[in-house]
């Protein structure tokens, strides 16, 4: 949250490297799915978006993403992984 305020309040709006990054998915059940997309909204600067047609990938907007393959690798590894082997 104090990343967030930091952002908010001291970095100009025209420096800010917000974007959309699509997430591909390796869970396959909705409940866990719906958790995923539930911790990324409730990260302080995420927020889950859209979930494909297939439930292949999710659509995440981030308000500061220098390097959107980090983050991608982030979610995968800090979040997924953890949520793979509870719904496994």
């Amino acid at each position: 949250n104090l990343q967030v305020a930091r952002l908010i309040l001291f970095v100009p709006a025209d420096r800010l490297r917000s974007a959309f990054v699509t997430i591909p998915l390796d869970l396959r059940t909705p409940e866990a799915i719906t958790v995923l997309a539930g911790t990324i909204t409730m990260t302080p600067g995420t927020l889950s978006a859209e979930l494909s047609a297939d439930g292949g990938a999710l659509l995440v907007h981030g308000l500061d993403v220098p390097d959107p393959d980090a983050l991608v690798a982030e979610i995968k590894t800090r979040y997924e992984a953890r949520l793979m082997e509870i719904f496994a």
